[in-house]
C-alpha cells in the first residue's frame, strides 16, 4: 500500500468523523482525531515501500495527528537525514493538500507529525507539518 493510500484512508476517516455530528453539530477535534487514528490503525502495519512500514497512528490534544513509521535501517547519516527531511518538507504539504479531508484537518488546526524509527525503536527523524503548510488556500 502506498503512502497515497494511507493519506486517502486518513482523509476518509476525517470525512466519517465529520459525519458523526448527526444533527449538524460540529464534531470536536478530538472526535476527528480519534476516528482518524482508529481508521488508520485498523489497516496497519502497512508496507509503504521497500524500507518503510507504517506501524500506527496516534493523537495528542489539542490537535496533533502522529504517524509512526519503522525504517528497515539502523541509522541515518547526517546527510541522509537532511536529504530525507528536505524531500519530505518539499513534497508532503502538496500531497496532503490534494487529499479529501485535508481541508477539514487544516480548519481544525491539526498539526501532522511523521515519526521514523529504526527496527530497535530509536527515533531517526521527526517531521512536523503545520496546518498553515497544508491547508487549502482560498
Amino acid at each position: 500500500m502506498t503512502i497515497r493510500k494511507v493519506i486517502v484512508c486518513a482523509a476518509w476517516a476525517v470525512c466519517v468523523a465529520l459525519g458523526l455530528s448527526g444533527c449538524g453539530a460540529q464534531p470536536s477535534t478530538e472526535d476527528v482525531l480519534r476516528v482518524t487514528v482508529e481508521s488508520v490503525n485498523a489497516l496497519t502495519p502497512i508496507e509503504v515501500d521497500e524500507i518503510t512500514r507504517l506501524d500506527s497512528a496516534s493523537y495528542q490534544l489539542p490537535a496533533t495527528l502522529r504517524y509512526h513509521y519503522t525504517l528497515s535501517i539502523d541509522s541515518l547519516s547526517v546527510a541522509e537525514r537532511a536529504d530525507m527531511e528536505e524531500y519530505m518538507r518539499a513534497t508532503l504539504p502538496d500531497r496532503i493538500r490534494e487529499e479529501k479531508g485535508s481541508e477539514a484537518l487544516g480548519r481544525l488546526g491539526v498539526e501532522l507529525q511523521y515519526c521514523y524509527f529504526n527496527p530497535s525503536g530509536k527515533l531517526l527523524l521527526e517531521l512536523t507539518v503545520a496546518p498553515t503548510e497544508y491547508a487549502c488556500e482560498k
